[in-house]
């Protein structure tokens, strides 16, 4: 592949990137891997990065590590060098979030605009998207809501061809309807629209909602917060910046843990790693849970605060901004979720 050779020829192996790395840690710089070539075996370690993007935020040289393993990914994928079958939960959850029962477009009379929550949170926290919307609206009245996925676990899977059949038809629903702005709530699809939905303006909730001020409403905790910056988001200054204007117009007290915005770490669900590295989810949240030192966590993405709220209190930025919920310390059951979504598909919201 031209990108590994490219690696090769770039890729000082200075080890910057290896550092905070448990994945490079195991299997070298981004230059030893790349020139143990396209051996089946070689393309198939791919699945245990994370794609988090840390390298690229450390690299000297500017490259993309995880560029490179991303595209292994779809090397193994089209080669069916890679066992699917680990990754079935998420296939799975991805082909049923898609599912007529579970999708749905409220779009007003001249709306142009359309809030995106993404899966997670409809899922973990229907309450904060109706909040969100409904905070949306009073901005704007036109603004429309649309429950449907982004495609991201089949993309991340290096699955193109599937991926690129969902994507398709999400942004053709959308075009057909005449939107040509995205509001998100999850990181993830902020990341997969911007990268690959052309002639949309995408932006966060938390960036449009952060351009006008909030009523105040009551802090969950009067004591420090910290907050944990997805991974997806780690390029995104704007969002990682609204998301704190907003909190602090809440009246919370904000702490930076040691890792944050653009050196942020991996939940550890990133690339569901955990398919092919079982563990390394209770691993990665377990250093960003000590890095907290006991302080409540807040994050804008609902798999992170999932997977972080088994190691320390953790509350979505939703919840704060709408005043409602609370710092949990358990995830919400998979029943639950797919319960949360089929009543937020056919409840009333305008």
């Amino acid at each position: 592949m031209a990108v590994m050779e490219e690696m090769v020829q770039a890729c000082t192996s200075c080890g910057e990137c290896v550092r905070p790395c448990g994945f490079l840690q195991q299997q070298g710089t981004p230059a030893q891997i790349a020139r143990r070539g396209t051996a089946p075996d070689n393309l198939r370690c791919a699945f245990g990065c994370s794609l988090c993007g840390l390298c690229d935020a450390v690299c000297p040289e500017g490259l993309s590590p995880s560029g490179m393993f991303l595209s292994m990914r779809q090397q193994a994928a089209a080669q069916g060098v890679v066992d699917l079958r680990p990754y079935t939960p998420w296939l799975n959850y991805e082909r049923m979030g898609r599912h007529p029962l579970f999708q749905r477009d409220l779009i007003p009379r001249g709306c142009t605009t359309v809030f995106f929550p993404g899966c997670s949170l409809p899922g973990t926290r229907p309450a904060a998207v109706r909040g969100l919307y409904h905070l949306l609206t009073r901005q704007d009245p036109a603004i429309g809501l649309v429950l449907d996925c982004c495609g991201k676990i089949s993309h991340d899977l290096g699955l193109i061809e599937r991926f690129q059949q969902i994507f398709s038809k999400l942004v053709g629903r959308l075009r057909s309807q005449g939107i040509t702005k995205i509001l998100t709530a999850c990181p993830g699809c902020s990341k997969v629209l911007k990268n690959y939905g052309a002639g949309f303006e995408v932006t966060s909730v938390y960036e449009t909602l952060a351009a006008q001020p909030l009523e105040p409403c009551r802090p969950l905790t009067l004591g420090p917060i910290v907050i944990h910056d997805p991974c997806p988001a780690r390029f995104d200054a704007a969002q990682q910046q609204a998301v704190r204007t907003l909190l602090r117009g809440c009246g919370y007290q904000i702490e930076e843990l040691a890792s944050s915005g653009l050196h942020t770490r991996c939940c550890g669900q990133g690339g569901m790693v955990e398919g092919s590295v079982p563990g390394t989810a209770a691993k990665e949240s377990a250093i960003i849970s000590n890095q907290a030192k006991g302080r409540p966590v807040v994050s804008s993405c609902g798999a992170c605060c999932e997977t972080l709220a088994a190691q320390t209190p953790t509350a979505h930025s939703a919840d704060l901004l709408i005043g409602s919920g609370s710092f949990s310390s358990s995830p919400v059951s998979s029943a639950r979720r797919w319960l949360n979504r089929l009543k937020l598909r056919f409840s009333r919201l305008s």
